[in-house]
């Protein structure tokens, strides 16, 4: 098997363990939405949002630091790594269980929700547990392992589903139930990690390893203050629309204000597999390989929009009744924020962070997640008291997301000095951009116009759109097997 066909194996396992993710936080959400009232399910998702923002902060970057320096190192040194990063964010996970229980009063009144605190304080062991866990996939990326990345994945998020709504659905569990039971599922995800972590090479002999704690501090700090820049500019809309519009607002919005996560996965699956290779091949000879890096980036490009952009368009034109589906009718609203988070995977069609880290970027992707950080929280912060309009938060999201997007693609293009432009596949985009609009949109119309079923509209056009636009696909001769035969290939054997 070739490089390229292995890259786009091991790209597809760590696809399915997102799958496995999301699954769990989808059909969570589908439970928990119609089990909670609108107040109980804003404050359980308020608990993830106040998790995942001080994440970024108390991680340190450290779990990027795997893909990084693992490939640069003998394998005899590789324990001796991983338990060293190991110990920092054990010693960083009881330091968040401390912040997360001793501030949950205070991070409450913050949110302006008072019944957030006892949730907060029942959440504060989570940190403990899933901070070790941490940079799992970029050592397993490392040495061509994904597929135990999927075994992980899917193991634990099936444990944590059933931890987190059994106590719901069963015992008729409030907030505090799913949070306990999330909390247990975490320990064994913990354990589970730490086997894993070592798997590659339990086998090889454990040396000293020559990486300091100030090398790798040194690459991951700039990550971690770009990781909170990023996390302040995410979560503004969060914030600003959770305090000044309310917990039912903030329902609606939590529901629909997310990017597609099947695009999610694809970026963040080609993330994990690209960075070992392009730490690697930098360090090896890095100027004397522009050539091929920049070959496997629009190869990547290339691939990723020809699975992106299909599914964008479809769940744009038809967001409101897929939040409908997905939630039930008091979250019709949802549609509003999913239709505008949508437009911002126009525009991520690769993970642009890999790259510009391994080339020595990490001060400029700093500096570019601040300003932007910056300039959303500002006008967030406007907009609330000129627009007073959730919407238009989430709207100046998004804009400032895109503007971000195309200075950290112009970095790109200066390093291989090329011209902006010249990173994207315009004919392709084109070619697939405007027959799934002028399709989608006749369906939608005759769908709406003659049935009221969900359930039919989204299948019936789903079916449609397939149709014709694999008529459209093998008219244009647009290459779409070559993604799939390393799949096939492994099937087959």
């Amino acid at each position: 098997m070739s490089n390229k066909d292995n890259n786009t194996l091991q790209t597809f396992w760590v696809l399915a363990g997102s799958l496995a993710a999301f699954s769990f936080s989808i059909i969570s959400s589908m439970i928990l939405s119609r089990y909670f009232d609108k107040s109980d399910y804003g404050t359980y998702k308020q608990v993830m949002y106040v998790y995942s923002t001080f994440l970024i902060i108390f991680t340190l970057g450290l779990p990027k630091a795997f893909s990084y320096f693992l490939p640069r190192v003998e394998k005899n040194q590789a324990k001796s790594l991983i338990s060293k990063i190991n110990m920092v964010l054990i010693t960083l996970g009881v330091l968040m269980s401390l912040f997360i229980f001793l501030g949950a009063d205070i991070i409450a009144s913050a949110l302006n929700n008072k019944d957030l605190a006892k949730p907060l304080k029942y959440f504060a062991l989570v940190p403990l547990f899933m901070l070790p866990t941490m940079g799992l996939e970029g050592i397993l990326a490392t040495y061509k392992r994904t597929k135990f990345l999927a075994y992980y994945n899917i193991s634990t998020r099936i444990l944590m589903l059933l931890c987190v709504v059994l106590p719901v659905l069963v015992f008729k569990g409030n907030v505090n139930s799913a949070i306990i039971g999330f909390t247990v599922a975490s320990f064994f995800s913990f354990l589970l990690a730490l086997y894993f972590k070592f798997l590659p090479l339990k086998n090889e002999v454990k040396n000293i390893t020559d990486v300091k704690y100030k090398e790798i501090l040194q690459y991951t700090i700039p990550i971690m203050f770009a990781g909170i820049w990023g996390i302040v500019a995410r979560s503004s809309d969060q914030f600003f629309i959770s305090r000044y519009f309310g917990n039912e607002v903030f329902a609606d919005f939590a529901n629909g204000s997310l990017e597609l996560p099947f695009i999610t996965m694809i970026i963040s699956a080609t993330a994990i597999v690209l960075s070992p290779i392009f730490s690697k091949k930098i360090f090896d000879n890095g100027e004397n390989l522009k050539n091929e890096i920049i070959t496997l980036w629009l190869s990547v490009f290339s691939k990723s929009a020809k699975l992106i952009y299909p599914l964008v368009i479809f769940f744009f034109c038809f967001a409101d009744i897929f939040m409908v589906l997905l939630y039930g009718e008091k979250y019709v609203s949802s549609g509003i924020y999913f239709r505008i988070k949508l437009i911002v995977n126009l525009f991520t069609l690769i993970a642009y962070g890999p790259l510009i880290l391994n080339i020595g970027g990490q001060k400029f992707y700093y500096k570019a997640h601040m300003y932007s950080a910056f300039i959303v929280v500002f006008l967030e912060w406007i907009s609330v008291y000129t627009i007073k309009s959730p919407i238009a938060i989430a709207l100046i999201s998004v804009i400032c997301q895109i503007g971000k997007i195309f200075v950290m693609l112009w970095f790109v293009s200066r390093y291989f000095k090329i011209k902006l432009v010249d990173l994207f596949p315009v004919k392709l985009i084109a070619n697939l951009i405007i027959p799934s609009v002028l399709i989608l949109s006749l369906t939608r119309y005759f769908m709406i116009e003659y049935f009221d079923n969900n359930i039919i509209i989204l299948s019936v056009s789903a079916l449609i759109y397939l149709l014709l636009m694999t008529g459209w696909i093998v008219y244009k001769k647009i290459d779409y097997y070559s993604i799939i035969k390393p799949i096939l290939s492994k099937l087959k054997k």
